[in-house]
């Protein structure tokens, strides 16, 4: 785990404790990646998973 992925789930577990929810909906989440910085620089591009995880893309066939 980086630096980034812990500082993002220490900031959910506080906005959990905080805020009494079990599960934060994906508005607070977002709200919860603002408020530690993260801005939209660019345009939307295609998504890729972190360099750990090796889960193909959707329509991918994984190959092995």
């Amino acid at each position: 785990m980086n630096e980034e992925q812990l500082d993002f789930l220490k900031a959910v577990d506080e906005y959990k404790r905080v805020n009494d929810r079990p599960f934060p909906t994906l508005t607070e989440l977002l709200d919860i990646v603002l408020y530690l910085g993260y801005r939209k620089v660019a345009p939307i591009g295609e998504f890729q998973l972190t360099k750990n995880r090796q889960t193909p893309r959707h329509g991918e066939v994984p190959t092995e």
